[in-house]
C-alpha cells in the first residue's frame, strides 16, 4: 500500500480535545519514503507551535522487508492562544501519549518495526537516556514503554555507527511477522524485565527506578496475557 494512504490514516485521529494534524508531507529521494510531520490541533483549530512527530514513512522494500517509520517525538507541545499567550501542553500528563503510540503502530504492519530517537531536550530524551545508561531494559523506559503499547513486543536500544555520519541513539521496537515469532519477542522482553526487577536494589536513581519497575510489571503483565508458558513474577 502507498506511504501516503497509510499516513493519512493518522489525519483526524482524536485524542480526548485535540485532533492530529498531518502535514509538511514530502517525498524523499527513496522510492516508498515520505517525510511528514505531525501537529495537535486544539478545539479552537489552533495547531501547536511545534510537531508532536516529525520523521519518515517508508513501505518496506526488497528483501522482505516491511514498513517502518523513523521519528522524533515531542510530548511537550505549545499552543498560541489570545494576546501572545502560550498554552504549554504535556502528552503524558493525561495518556495521549499511550493512545498517539497506539495510531502509530496501526499503521505499521506484522514484521514491520518503529524507531524513535531519544537524543532531545526534552524530559522524557533525557529520563529514557539516563535509564539506559543505569541498567532499565529499553522497554520500561519512558519512550520504550510508549512502543511496546504501540504494539512492538520487543525493544532494542540501536545505535548505528556510519564513519562520522552517525544517526541519533534510538530506541527500535520490533513487530513480531507472526504468532510464533511474536511469544519469542515476549519472553526475551520478560526475561529482561525479570532479571530487572531482580535487581532492582543495585539502582541509584530512585526517581527513574521506581515508574521503571511499575512498567516492567504492566508489561508482564500484558505477556502473560499472550504468551503460553508461564512467566512468574518476581
Amino acid at each position: 500500500m502507498d506511504s501516503l494512504i497509510l499516513l493519512k490514516k493518522l489525519h483526524g485521529k482524536k485524542l480526548n480535545g485535540y485532533m492530529l494534524y498531518l502535514g509538511e508531507l514530502k517525498q524523499l529521494r527513496f522510492s516508498g519514503w515520505k517525510g511528514f510531520r505531525l501537529y495537535l490541533r486544539d478545539s479552537s483549530g489552533a495547531l501547536s507551535g511545534f510537531p508532536v512527530i516529525k520523521g519518515i514513512y517508508s513501505v518496506g522494500g526488497k528483501d522482505g522487508v516491511k514498513p517502518w517509520m523513523d521519528l522524533e517525538y515531542y510530548e511537550e507541545l505549545e499552543f498560541l492562544e489570545e494576546k501572545d499567550t502560550r498554552n504549554r501542553f504535556i502528552l503524558s500528563s493525561n495518556s495521549l501519549d499511550l493512545k498517539l503510540f497506539r495510531y502509530l503502530g496501526n499503521i505499521i504492519p506484522l514484521g514491520g518495526h518503529l524507531m524513535v530517537s531519544y537524543e532531545g531536550e526534552q524530559i522524557i530524551h533525557s529520563n529514557t537516556a539516563k535509564s539506559l545508561s543505569i541498567g532499565i531494559p529499553p522497554s520500561a523506559t519512558p519512550l520504550g514503554f510508549l512502543i511496546f503499547q504501540g504494539g512492538f513486543e520487543l525493544i532494542k536500544d540501536w545505535y548505528l555507527s556510519e564513519g562520522g555520519h552517525e544517526g541519533p541513539r534510538k530506541l527500535w521496537g520490533e513487530k513480531a511477522p507472526d504468532n510464533t515469532w511474536a511469544q519469542t519477542f515476549y519472553k526475551k522482553t520478560a526475561q529482561l524485565l525479570l532479571q530487572f526487577l531482580d535487581a532492582e536494589n543495585n539502582l541509584a536513581d530512585k526517581e527513574l527506578q521506581e515508574p521503571a519497575i511499575q512498567r516492567s510489571k504492566e508489561i508482564l503483565e500484558i505477556i502473560k496475557k499472550h504468551y503460553k508458558g508461564k512467566i512468574e513474577l518476581q
